[in-house]
């Protein structure tokens, strides 16, 4: 993902260093208090107006910025910058927020239902520069939007939806002023920019580094460092300020900086740069802050309205964020977050387990493997956002498994636990519904996804007139129930797993072959129409919602009209789109809860997927820090909900 660093940055206080790993920073910086939070993560935090390019971005943006309301540990929307619980109309079709009155942005100006209706106006528009998943949910659900003279703002959908609740009304709230003053600083800077040699430029470079014939370079792709010069002679000659080196630091094998600039990501970057400003002076004048949000000097040095406001930065190294005492949740109980950015995890647990760290969000199993952790810190194991993976089964007509037995006997033949120890090392987790574990949506106490019962699974399929082979293997009106598994190539843990549904199913007389291959040119073409497969082990990140309608309702199967539907298994099933039409309906959680706890059961039933686990998702946090509902928090991954009642006082 391009970087989309700011230019011309201007910081509160200048310093030549600022070391966030010791008590103290350099004189004129600040002190890091008793009571801060120590904090690491693995890259530059960049395009922190809601434009993240990276986990580590979208982590501190959730420092900085507040929506209306926010998902608490259970995805439940409470109220942040709204002063109650969102109206709905009977239809629900048209949802109403009342402001909380006295609202302000960090730098002091009023948070209004004008930022707010400019907010879901520059997501809804055909440009629109903030995180693809905002844009697209926007820009797909929302019609209008309005604001009164009393800061109430009314919203009004393209067709009546629930998960509007929860993730629509959960967008951070961008300042209006702040964000047009930042684009008039960058309009400045490129008043005299010449529009042609720019496009010039950029269509010259693009022929050849976007020709697909281009010089390799040693990464294997086009060199762009052999363009350093050409473009940074345009851009300069343009009025924009040259990013840092320090955000491209050439790192060891170790991820450790070698203290020279990587000048191939510093040239993509450069030529980014390049598209991004063409855009902008190409730009209507009310497009401008559309083409030109990459650009802009906030999205290094952001404004918001969330907990902790931004303070400093030192670029490739550090960031500083202080307490927002005018905070919508209330004022927070520490002081300020320090942030150090290191290039590998291992250095971050380097760091952590010398106690110069309280906090590592965004770990991953291999991180931690065989970690013991220091006295007083806790490892976290939560379900991860990244989501969870399934065998699809092809359920079209003419398919092998397109019949419930044939389904039923292979989910009856798969032990889930051995198969989670042996692909994901232990370390996936136990799953049996596609509402993320801990949601409000999610069962208490769920069934298991099946169990593994060889001669459970034998008796389905003789039941229903497969008959074994000679070889063991059963077979059906002159179809053997021998079938290929496409996997993605690559994905070690996707192919262990699929070699362990292979090996488990052939003692049920399923033969089973693996096929690894290309997603991009071999995998999805089958899974588009007319959907050319019979067993297909994938994945899908969590919603924040539980509505599963994209990939399970009827209308989502793929046609020829519409070849790349979500729901390429083809589960047509009036009972689901009926489940699945009430979950949009109802505006109330406990009645969507219900719901989606029948469509599971029926899930299970029906068997279009069977569920193989959940990716887990990993932090390091101290024991210093205490807050009311820490223990049942830390269950999830949104134990951090709450920040702003973290403390270092033990209540």
């Amino acid at each position: 993902m391009k970087l989309q660093s700011a230019l011309g940055l201007r910081r509160s206080a200048t310093c030549a260093a600022l070391t966030l790993l010791l008590a103290a920073s350099a004189a004129g910086c600040g002190l890091i208090t008793p009571n801060s939070i120590r904090v690491g993560v693995s890259a530059e935090p960049l395009g922190l107006e809601v434009a993240y390019s990276d986990e580590a971005s979208a982590f501190i943006g959730g420092l900085i910025h507040a929506g209306l309301f926010r998902p608490d540990a259970t995805l439940a929307p409470q109220p942040l910058l709204a002063a109650a619980a969102a109206t709905a109309s009977a239809s629900g079709g048209t949802w109403s927020v009342q402001l909380r009155s006295g609202l302000t942005f960090h730098d002091g100006s009023a948070l209004t239902g004008a930022d707010v209706v400019f907010t879901y106006e520059l997501a809804k528009a055909s440009r629109c520069p903030l995180t693809a998943e905002i844009c697209d949910l926007v820009r797909t659900r929302l019609a209008s939007v309005t604001t009164s003279a009393l800061n109430e703002v009314t919203f009004t959908l393209q067709a009546p939806w629930a998960p509007w609740a929860t993730r629509g009304l959960t967008i951070p709230i961008l300042p209006k002023a702040a964000l047009e003053a930042s684009l008039v600083r960058l309009q400045t800077q490129i008043a005299h920019a010449d529009r042609n040699a720019v496009t010039l430029t950029r269509e010259n470079l693009a022929a050849e580094l976007e020709s697909g014939t281009c010089t390799t370079s040693a990464s294997g792709g086009c060199d762009y460092a052999s363009h350093l010069t050409e473009l940074e002679r345009t851009l300069s000659a343009a009025g924009l300020t040259l990013p840092d080196a320090r955000l491209f630091p050439q790192r060891d094998s170790a991820g450790a900086p070698t203290g020279a600039r990587d000048d191939e990501a510093y040239a993509r970057d450069l030529y980014a740069r390049l598209g991004e400003l063409e855009d902008l002076l190409l730009a209507p004048t009310d497009g401008q802050l559309a083409a030109g949000y990459p650009l802009l000097d906030l999205q290094t040095a952001p404004i918001g309205a969330g907990p902790f406001a931004f303070k400093q930065r030192v670029v490739g190294e550090s960031m500083q964020l202080t307490a927002f005492p005018a905070f919508a949740g209330g004022a927070p109980k520490v002081s300020s977050v320090a942030v150090t950015e290191m290039g590998s995890a291992s250095a971050l647990i380097t760091a952590f387990q010398d106690v110069r760290l309280d906090w590592i969000p965004n770990l991953r199993a291999a991180d931690v493997s065989g970690l013991k952790t220091r006295g007083d810190a806790a490892l976290l194991h939560t379900p991860s956002l990244r989501g969870y993976y399934f065998l699809a089964f092809n359920l079209r007509p003419g398919h092998l498994f397109a019949d419930l037995p044939p389904r039923a006997a292979l989910a009856s033949c798969i032990d889930l636990d051995g198969l989670i120890a042996d692909a994901t090392d232990g370390t996936g987790i136990k799953i049996s519904s596609t509402v993320l574990p801990g949601s409000w949506g999610a069962e208490t106490s769920a069934p298991a996804e099946s169990s593994r019962d060889v001669g459970a699974a034998r008796a389905i399929l003789a039941n229903a007139g497969w008959v074994a082979d000679s070889d063991g293997v059963y077979a059906k009106g002159g179809h053997r129930l021998e079938v290929n598994l496409l996997v993605r190539d690559g994905q070690m843990t996707r192919l262990r797993a699929a070699q362990v549904i292979a090996d488990q199913a052939l003692a049920c007389g399923i033969s089973i072959t693996v096929s690894p291959a290309a997603y991009t040119t071999d995998i999805l073409p089958r899974l588009h129409y007319p959907s050319d497969f019979d067993l297909y082990l994938g994945g899908w990140q969590w919603g924040l919602d539980p509505d599963d309608s994209d990939i399970f309702s009827s209308d989502a199967c793929p046609s020829q009209d519409a070849p790349s539907g979500k729901n390429f298994v083809c589960w047509q099933s009036s009972g689901a789109d009926t489940l699945l039409a009430d979950g949009l309906r109802q505006t109330s959680l406990s009645a969507r809860a219900d719901t989606y706890i029948q469509f599971q059961q029926l899930r299970r039933a029906e068997r279009p997927y069977l569920l193989l686990w959940g990716e887990p998702g990993y932090a390091l946090l101290s024991t210093r820090f205490y807050w009311a509902t820490r223990a049942s928090d830390l269950q999830t991954p949104f134990y951090a909900w709450s920040i702003e009642q973290w403390s270092t006082k033990q209540p």
